[in-house]
């Protein structure tokens, strides 16, 4: 068998769990502050002859699908500092001493300068 008859032939198998077709209700029982043991009564309740419904399989789940948003916030946050890199590749550097310098005080260089300018000039 050539594996693009067998790919035509065959669907991949999805691995689905039983909470997903409820997160919507399992969210807002957390929400409003319900226990997991709470919310697994209600979905027993909902669900009859469903397997899989413990405190166990939740928590384990609840924890895997906070990983893939955490990832999915951690992704769009470095796009947005890529951004900012670009944005701030043009932009003239701060002068990081020019709080510490007054409007009429010049440093020592500067005004040897100035003097060596007005010397030349003379």
């Amino acid at each position: 068998m050539n594996i693009d008859d067998f790919i035509q032939n065959n669907l991949p198998k999805k691995k689905t769990s039983v909470f997903d077709e409820h997160i919507d209700d399992i969210n807002k029982l957390l929400e409003l502050n319900y226990s997991q043991k709470q919310v697994i009564e209600y979905l027993k309740a909902k669900c009859k002859n469903k397997t899989g419904l413990s405190e166990q399989n939740l928590s384990f789940y609840l924890r895997k699908s906070k990983n893939k948003v955490s990832t999915e916030l951690r992704n769009t946050d470095e796009e947005k500092l890529k951004n900012i890199e670009n944005d701030n590749v043009d932009k003239k550097p701060i002068d990081i001493f020019a709080n510490l310098k007054g409007k009429d005080t010049r440093t020592s260089l500067e005004q040897d300068m100035l003097n060596f300018v007005k010397e030349i000039k003379n």
